[in-house]
C-alpha cells in the first residue's frame, strides 16, 4: 500500500473532499533552481490534488487523515492511461501501413488513434474509479503546542 497524508476539506454524507500537497524530488538538491528538470516539474506539477472518497467516517473541515491505494491499483491505472493509448497508436499505424496508404494519412491516422486512446482510457478510469482504489486508514490526532509559562 502506498499511503499519504491527507487534509479534510469538505464533509459529506457519503463521502469527504480530500486534498494532497504534491511533493517533489526535486527539490531535494541545491542545484534545484538550475536544473531543468527541477524548473520543469514545478512548472507542470499541480502543487495541491483535490478529489472525492467515499466514506462514512465522521470527519471535520481540517483534520488529517492517512489514505492509502494499493499497488495493484496503480500500476493497472498506469498501463491503462500510458499503455492503452501506445497500443491504439502503434495497432493503428501497422493496420495503416498495410493497407499502404499514403504516409500523411498513416501519420494523422496513427495520431487520432493515440488521442482515441487517451480519451477511452480517461472514461475508463473516471472519478467513480479512483474513488473506490483509495481509502481512508486512520484519522490522525491533532498536534497541539503547549505554553509553559516560566516564572522567576
Amino acid at each position: 500500500m502506498l499511503e499519504e497524508i491527507a487534509t479534510v476539506m469538505k464533509s459529506q454524507s457519503d463521502g469527504v473532499w480530500l486534498k494532497t500537497q504534491s511533493v517533489s524530488s526535486c527539490n531535494a538538491c541545491q542545484s534545484n533552481n538550475d536544473c531543468g528538470t527541477g524548473v520543469v516539474a514545478k512548472a507542470l506539477t499541480p502543487r495541491e490534488n483535490l478529489f472525492f472518497v467515499k466514506s462514512q467516517l465522521q470527519l471535520l473541515e481540517g483534520q488529517n487523515v492517512k489514505i492509502a491505494v494499493s499497488e495493484q491499483h496503480l500500476l493497472s491505472a498506469a498501463a491503462l492511461l500510458y499503455l492503452f493509448p501506445l497500443f491504439c497508436l502503434i495497432a493503428v499505424a501497422a493496420l495503416l501501413s498495410r493497407l499502404q496508404l499514403a504516409e500523411t494519412a498513416i501519420v494523422l491516422g496513427s495520431f487520432t488513434a493515440l488521442a482515441a486512446g487517451f480519451a477511452v482510457a480517461r472514461l475508463i478510469s473516471g472519478p467513480s474509479a479512483q474513488q473506490e482504489q483509495i481509502e481512508i486508514l486512520a484519522v490522525l490526532p491533532e498536534l497541539t503546542v503547549q505554553h509553559i509559562r516560566i516564572t522567576d
